[in-house]
């Protein structure tokens, strides 16, 4: 069984400790290999069922035990909290009857770029250049990961961009993707599921906002370096993540 380690640094950016949650290649301690690194956000979400915030992660650890020929990465999970909606989203946006929230994602890939990156580089083997690091996520995570391609492709070049909540402010982001310069993108991977909530309404936004994105993006990229999909019933939740897992690693990492 994989295992994975914790430790916490300190962000002025976000204004809080930020856990970070670590996986090792099984190989590490057994080579003086250099690894590819993936940072994954609700890193709390990943590996530990007893760690998630709804009682079941992405069983990534046992995805790597299932199918030991996934490529070797260094996975590191940061921690999100009730500001997730804010550091997770480019603008502000107001959802229903809640509080309006958002714009605060380039403090988190601030925090992530300068402060957490060095060092993961200095502590693990780590190959550091863009080409071998990517970025991935799920709802407002995959919002994230899309505007690291479209913003900060000068320190990642491989994108997984899972079950987008482009939706709430999906004009502006077309926009953004739109007028993005994005040649450095060596992999993107976008996916969305035909039953990511239960309200008809947000169902027919999840995809037509995704279908929007990736229609503009598909223009920009080689077609062999992006992927999109509708998954058929697949719903906004961790265990069907779990599933597609493999095969969005495979993807981003195999070339």
């Amino acid at each position: 069984m994989r295992e994975y380690s914790i430790f916490k640094i300190t962000s002025e950016r976000l204004k809080r400790e930020v856990r970070i949650f670590v996986s090792l290649p099984k190989s590490y301690f057994n080579t003086g290999k250099f690894y590819p690194v993936l940072y994954m956000s609700d890193g709390q979400n990943l590996f530990d069922d007893k760690q998630a915030r709804y009682g079941k992660s992405w069983g990534i650890l046992d995805t790597y035990e299932k199918f030991p020929s996934l490529p070797e990465l260094i996975i590191i999970g940061i921690e999100s909290d009730e500001n997730r909606s804010d550091e997770l989203t480019p603008f502000k946006f107001t959802y229903e009857d809640e509080p309006e929230a958002g714009g605060r994602i380039n403090d988190y890939l601030d925090f992530v770029v300068k402060v957490l990156k060095p060092y993961v580089d200095n502590k693990y083997r780590t190959f550091k250049s863009p080409k071998n690091t990517g970025i991935m996520g799920s709802s407002f995570g995959g919002v994230l990961a899309t505007y690291a391609a479209l913003e900060y492709s000068d320190y990642f070049t491989r994108f997984g961009c899972v079950s987008n909540a482009y939706f709430p402010f999906q004009k502006q982001f077309a926009e953004l993707a739109k007028n993005s310069e994005i040649t450095n993108i060596k992999k993107l991977y976008m996916d969305v599921g035909t039953k990511e909530t239960a309200d008809v309404k947000h169902q027919s936004l999840y995809i037509e906002s995704n279908q929007e994105i990736y229609d503009i993006l598909k223009e920009k990229i080689v077609p062999e370096n992006i992927r999109f999909e509708i998954i058929k019933d697949a719903i906004h939740n961790e265990k069907d993540w779990e599933k597609r897992f493999p095969h969005i690693i495979n993807f981003l990492f195999n070339s």
